[in-house]
């Protein structure tokens, strides 16, 4: 009865919040089970969705920290993807659906426990996961997976699954100029150091609703190098440059 009154609860303040009630009808089918694999969709905010949605993706070079609807969304789109998972359940669970799909490379790399773990959660060197059932274990593996590519080989980064600001800073000398870093919940605090690094990249934040989600999400994301001319950007967000730490 409680989740009922939650849902009845936020449905009425979004509509009641004018730039997020068009997307309404779309959050409450999200509510479905199994909505973000079957659309297929990332998990972030509507927003960032629907400027995803509106760049050429066909050919482009992706890798994502967090596998799931994203890796779908990817491929659907025609983009090339290298996805790795931390959670060897959901990677057994997704390989099956991502069997005989071309274009996309599906990494398994789970965290490891360490006798000695040291350092916070926000700090990029450390390797940790603010996640309390992680606690004692590195994700220097899972971080370190796309090291193994060449600097400025991808054209897009999705920072979506353990470890962020470790991934952030592994991240950003792989990605292309011009090249898109997209950091979900790009507004909690413990991100900051990271993204703090992040000095000449345009910051876009988008945020609002997100599919099966109760409640108000952010998703940033940051372009690598000059600032795009602003018929670049279709929508109305709020856009910043980067030049001081968040």
């Amino acid at each position: 009865m409680y989740q009922v009154f939650r849902l009845i609860l936020f449905t009425c303040v979004m509509v009641g919040h004018s730039p997020q009630r068009r997307h309404a009808l779309r959050w409450i089918s999200s509510m479905r089970p199994g909505y973000l694999l079957r659309k297929p969709s990332p998990w972030l905010t509507f927003d960032a969705i629907e400027y995803l949605d509106a760049q050429p993706l066909a050919g482009r070079r992706i890798f994502e920290y967090g596998s799931g609807g994203s890796t779908l969304y990817w491929i659907t789109r025609g983009a090339e993807c290298v996805s790795v998972e931390h959670d060897v359940r959901w990677y057994e669970k997704l390989r099956l659906r991502l069997s005989g799909m071309a274009k996309v490379e599906y990494r398994l790399a789970s965290p490891r426990r360490e006798a000695v773990v040291s350092g916070a959660c926000d700090d990029p060197a450390s390797y940790l996961s603010s996640d309390m059932n992680y606690q004692g274990y590195s994700f220097r593996c899972y971080v370190a997976e796309i090291d193994d590519f060449p600097p400025c080989h991808f054209d897009l980064v999705l920072v979506d699954g353990r470890a962020r600001p470790s991934c952030i800073s592994h991240a950003m000398p792989r990605l292309k100029p011009g090249g898109m870093l997209v950091v979900d919940n790009g507004d909690r605090p413990n991100y900051a150091r990271a993204l703090a690094d992040l000095q000449g990249y345009s910051r876009l934040s988008f945020r609002g609703v997100v599919p099966q989600l109760v409640g108000w999400g952010q998703t940033d994301i940051f372009i690598k190098g000059p600032e795009p001319a602003a018929e670049e950007y279709p929508h109305d967000g709020p856009r910043q440059r980067m030049t001081t730490g968040c």
